[in-house]
């Protein structure tokens, strides 16, 4: 008995320690938990310039139309007023592309134009 509480006991300060250690953007990415989603954005705020990388942190939608911030890197300063699709799960961007304001979800194309 003593042994089974010493392992989980260990387990548990592991899995704590892990979690810890490990980035948030990095723990969504590898938590199977976590559904990932389409979110709609427009480049209207200027980027951090973060090396050779150009980092944008943006309020985005969902196609029902929920809020939802996201913050993602380029290797370019992106246009201006340019709509983006992201595949995100929690944290973590997959990837992104630019999209035209016709492919937009309804309920996105009236939250970007408030």
């Amino acid at each position: 008995m003593k042994t089974l509480i010493g392992i989980i006991l260990f387990l548990t300060i592991i899995i704590a320690g892990i979690f810890t250690i490990i980035p948030k953007e990095d723990r969504d990415h590898i938590n199977p938990f976590i559904p990932k989603e389409q979110v709609y954005v427009q480049i209207n705020k200027a980027p951090v310039s973060n090396g050779p990388r150009y980092e944008y942190t943006l309020t985005g939608y969902n196609k029902d139309g929920e809020e939802r911030e996201v913050t993602f890197s380029s290797g370019k300063v992106l246009k201006e007023q340019a709509y983006l699709k992201i595949t995100a799960k929690g944290s973590f961007v997959e990837e992104w592309e630019e999209v035209q304001g016709i492919e937009l979800p309804e309920k996105v194309k009236h939250r970007l134009s408030e």
